[in-house]
């Protein structure tokens, strides 16, 4: 069902863009890196789990589309490897990894033809998971996945277009829990910045 769902949004990104080809629009690739950090609302994981401050360094890749030209609708299809640290009591600090198929869609404005701003919400979708955070929760859960298969969470920022070239940096972060765990007042979220480097290509 994943992989008819991944499948489905590429055949639709490919329809739009196709689409509006001719109507300011504009196709590009973008890479880059990632620092993540999963966190609780609350501050704290439970009573045998306490969150870290710790950051995930970890990368973003794809392809940005953008249609319009001072005001603008971007959407994105971006691999993403997020990722983070949790103390748990008796085994420490485990560190974890998963990648995500991101889809942003981002309305942004350009300020002086070289500066944007730009926001809007992203629909994830994982692909992968390590078995780190699973295997260190093994006597606390019974769940076959740590992180969800889908959530929903936001990115924001600014750019600038220097000598044919997109610099972004973006605030990112999970507006509903990234956790598949079931366990009581155990849930999180991820949040953290995205710096990007990309081109134009059409």
């Amino acid at each position: 069902m994943k992989k008819i769902s991944v499948f489905t949004l590429f055949l639709l990104f490919g329809l739009f863009t196709n689409t509006f080809a001719q109507k300011g629009f504009q196709l590009g690739i973008k890479g880059g890196v990632t620092f993540n950090q999963v966190y609780t609302d609350a501050g704290s994981l439970g009573k045998n789990i306490s969150q870290s401050y710790d950051t995930k360094t970890g990368y973003v890749a794809g392809i940005w589309t953008r249609f319009g030209d001072r005001v603008f609708l971007q959407p994105e299809l971006l691999l993403a490897q997020k990722g983070g640290t949790i103390d748990i009591q008796n085994v420490g600090k485990v560190k974890f990894s998963y990648s995500n198929l991101d889809v942003p869609v981002l309305v942004g404005f350009k300020v002086l033809k070289i500066f944007r701003v730009n926001a809007g919400p992203v629909a994830t979708f994982k692909l992968s998971e390590d078995q780190k955070l699973k295997d260190a929760l093994k006597d606390l859960t019974s769940n076959d996945d740590a992180i969800k298969n889908a959530s929903f969470g936001y990115q924001l920022g600014v750019g600038v277009k220097i000598l044919g070239i997109n610099l972004d940096l973006r605030k990112v972060g999970s507006l509903s829990e990234i956790s598949a765990l079931n366990m009581s007042n155990n849930q999180f979220k991820d949040k953290g910045w995205q710096f990007t480097i990309g081109f134009k290509i059409i």
